[in-house]
């Protein structure tokens, strides 16, 4: 069902769910690199420091969050103009969870899910969320929703 508010079609309750999947899967990405670098053993940052040294190890993670920051950022502003009926950003987070989907089965398939621990379990939590967003986003009312937004845009 799409509703209008004030001349302006409101996004249906996928979409919404899709963008707060959206910022859902940026919480899990930090969150999953935080404890790879600073909490679950062996860190990386104790890696890095004795591959390349303690200034080594810093400048590493400084552009792996700065890469990560970016990367989020850009699916971010995706989520955002998807919110606001652009159908590109649509497809744009339809084809990245679908890619992400590809990858995490391909990794599941040649490492084995023998054990279902914690570290597995956060792992593809951001893979996921993504697929989530993508078939969301692919439901008869977000295609409505998307299909009147370019009409009235």
């Amino acid at each position: 069902m799409i509703r209008a508010t004030a001349g302006r079609i409101q996004p249906p309750n996928e979409v919404e769910i899709a963008f707060k999947a959206a910022f859902g899967t940026v919480f899990l990405e930090f969150g999953g690199w935080v404890l790879d670098v600073f909490v679950i053993p062996p860190t990386g940052f104790r890696q890095l420091e004795e591959h390349s040294g303690l200034s080594g190890a810093i400048l590493q993670l400084c552009l792996s969050a700065a890469v990560l920051a970016v990367l989020s950022a850009a699916w971010l502003l995706c989520a955002v103009w998807m919110r606001r009926g652009r159908n590109g950003a649509r497809w744009a987070m339809i084809v990245v969870g679908a890619g992400y989907l590809l990858f995490a089965l391909n990794d599941m398939s040649m490492n084995g899910l023998a054990t279902l621990d914690w570290s597995i379990l956060s792992s593809y939590a951001p893979d996921i969320f993504t697929a989530v967003i993508s078939v969301v986003l692919l439901l008869p009312a977000s295609r409505a929703y998307f299909s009147a937004a370019g009409k009235a845009g």
